[in-house]
């Protein structure tokens, strides 16, 4: 396996550090890929007794091979909870952007029950190369639960594995499982997997929560920290992207989510087009009763004032009840919230929203919007612009594009996006301000 790719290098020198420095460790799913050069997501148990050793190992690690800490949740401190720790490495010749996630687990745990402890999780692990694997019996019961515990379903990545080395050593299997689980149901759970019977063991999942309950000891006010802690730091980040028709935002939010998914994956971004929801949209209604399609935003004229100002008032109540009931607690669990198009709009482009009111309504309105973490400003020119999405007439586009210069400064922390640029460029410039705001860096 070639160690130049940074990733790979950067993971291999942190196992190395870890055998040097006698720190028990093992990879919890999938060693083999890891070992493949798959360095991008790793799961690990670490001996409980050395996670602030192991911690420091890799921050000293970082700082050597130039990586930057952009998301970290979790405290060394808790030998309870799971830490995770993001880190990326740029390649500005080739504008490549490299990431690793680890995730290190002190305990298989779910919602502070203890599961399984460091102990069991570091027995019997698998040294002979570099990537220490968990045994094969714990990785799959671990494999079985993780998902259905959580989610209500088991990952069907995992079931052929689980099969067969449920059906290799029947012995120890339910010896793991006993931990947390009585013999009778112990039993059926097995039984069910050497059978495939994968959804009988989904319907099951009442009852196993119910054991987990009675037979883990939970650490209530450890786990209620962990939650607390995550929250208030907030470390997710809320963008938005504000441009004119044909500007990119679409592309553009596609292309971050490729560079960024092993950081953000499907779970951890969320999407929201304009405004976060929590008042029903307006539905569009032409001359017949039907709705209009909204591909032309600019076919129905203005409402009255009146009725304008509820709208404005109405739209301001979803953005402040939407940042505080959703999107904070989005952002607040580390996940990367993307708004296509924000507020903001509404001085771009008023009659796409049929409003009759003043600007100075909007910019007072503005005073209680929440602000994201970044603004990407979506700019070019307007020709170029226009050739990609003619839903709205060229002097439109340029008549946007002007104004999107000129209220720039009243958006939250603005940055400047060419998007005549290609898209590839575009995207890494996008996403390596993403991840310089997660690292306290300076935007631009």
């Amino acid at each position: 396996m070639s160690t130049q790719r940074p990733d790979i290098l950067f993971i291999e020198n942190f196992f190395k550090g870890l055998k040097q420095q006698d720190i028990s460790y093992c990879i919890m799913r999938n060693a083999h890929e890891v070992a493949a050069g798959d360095a991008h997501d790793v799961d690990l148990c670490i001996c409980d007794k050395k996670l602030h050793q192991a911690e420091q190992l890799l921050e000293e690690q970082a700082k050597q091979l130039n990586w930057k800490l952009h998301l970290k949740t979790g405290s060394a401190n808790d030998k309870s909870n799971i830490k995770c720790y993001n880190y990326y490495h740029t390649v500005e010749e080739t504008q490549e952007i490299y990431i690793v996630h680890i995730d290190v687990f002190p305990t298989y745990a779910w919602k502070g029950y203890e599961i399984l402890s460091n102990e069991l999780l570091l027995e019997n692990v698998n040294t002979e190369t570099l990537y220490h694997s968990i045994a094969a019996e714990t990785e799959a019961v671990c494999n079985l639960f993780v998902r259905l515990l959580y989610n209500g379903k088991i990952k069907d990545k995992y079931k052929p594995n689980i099969q067969k080395t449920f059906l290799n050593n029947k012995a120890r299997v339910c010896e793991i499982m006993r931990h947390f689980l009585p013999q009778e149901l112990t039993e059926y759970i097995y039984n069910c997997a050497i059978e495939q019977n994968w959804d009988a063991i989904d319907d099951k999942r009442p009852a196993i929560i119910k054991s987990v309950k009675k037979r883990s000891k939970r650490k209530l006010i450890t786990y209620i920290t962990y939650l607390l802690s995550k929250a208030l730091k907030r470390t997710g980040l809320i963008v938005v992207f504000q441009g004119t028709d044909g500007s990119g935002k679409t592309t553009i939010i596609n292309g971050i989510e490729q560079v960024l998914g092993n950081t953000f994956s499907d779970n951890t971004l969320n999407y929201y087009h304009w405004r976060p929801g929590f008042v029903k949209s307006e539905k569009r209604l032409d001359s017949e009763g039907k709705v209009v399609n909204n591909v032309q935003p600019h076919t129905l004229p203005p409402t009255g004032k009146i009725m304008s100002l509820a709208k404005m008032l109405l739209y301001t109540a979803d953005y402040v009840l939407g940042y505080w009931l959703k999107v904070y607690w989005q952002s607040a669990q580390g996940h990367l919230v993307v708004f296509d198009r924000y507020y903001y709009d509404f001085y771009m482009d008023k009659v796409r929203y049929r409003l009759n009111i003043g600007n100075w309504v909007i910019r007072l309105l503005h005073l209680f919007i929440p602000k994201p973490d970044i603004t990407f400003v979506l700019l070019g020119d307007a020709e170029k612009i226009h050739a990609r999405k003619k839903e709205l007439p060229l002097e439109e586009v340029q008549r946007q594009i002007d104004l999107l210069r000129t209220y720039k400064p009243l958006f939250a922390t603005p940055v400047e996006i060419d998007v005549c640029h290609s898209i590839p460029e575009v995207v890494y410039t996008v996403s390596s301000n993403i991840l310089k705001r997660l690292n306290g860096q300076k935007l631009g």
